[in-house]
């Protein structure tokens, strides 16, 4: 794999890939990507005290995502419904928090049992990898500001949030901005 230089390099190494992304894939191509954060500033955005998600891309076979994390942001503690996800650290740290679910009904119900299952805390360049609904995390701002970028081999459309109480609603996908450019979103 060649080093990547700009973001639409990135797009299309993750077009190159085919219509079904595999994990580990995509992963390798996070690895070896160098950005020119010039190609990446004008599909990012900020706001204070939480993160914002910035689509880059988003095709029938994937989505990628800038997350922009203001200090001391946190996500909700969530799935990724029957998508796979792997995100790179492109500046600063982020700590994940990963969860246990057990669902002792249908999770229709909204009703589980989670528990915590282990932290780490990435920093930039480093990866991480989840797959669908049986890998739950929460992901928060470490010590400042940072920019993740997420690819989902297959957009996710809406997500399962969950509090630590066992209750979880399904939360439909937003983004807090979409690509200047025509021709590279919808």
């Amino acid at each position: 794999m060649a080093t990547l230089y700009a973001v639409e390099d990135l797009i299309d190494a993750l077009r190159e890939l085919g219509g079904i992304l595999h994990p580990v894939r995509v992963a390798a191509t996070l690895r070896d990507l160098r950005l020119d954060e010039r190609s990446l500033a004008p599909y990012l955005s900020w706001a204070t005290a939480r993160y914002t998600r910035n689509l880059i891309v988003r095709d029938p076979a994937f989505e990628l995502i800038g997350l922009c994390w203001d200090r001391d942001a946190i996500s909700a503690i969530h799935d990724h419904a029957d998508s796979d996800c792997a995100f790179v650290l492109a500046q600063g740290a982020v700590r994940c928090d990963n969860f246990r679910v057990a669902w002792p009904g249908e999770p229709s119900a909204g009703r589980c049992v989670i528990e915590p299952a282990g932290a780490r805390v990435l920093r930039q360049g480093q990866l991480d990898m989840t797959s669908g609904h049986l890998s739950v995390h929460r992901v928060a701002a470490h010590e400042g500001r940072a920019v993740t970028l997420h690819v989902y081999a297959k957009p996710i459309d809406a997500c399962r949030h969950f509090d630590e109480d066992g209750s979880s609603t399904l939360a439909p996908s937003r983004y807090d901005t979409v690509p200047p450019r025509p021709g590279l979103a919808l």
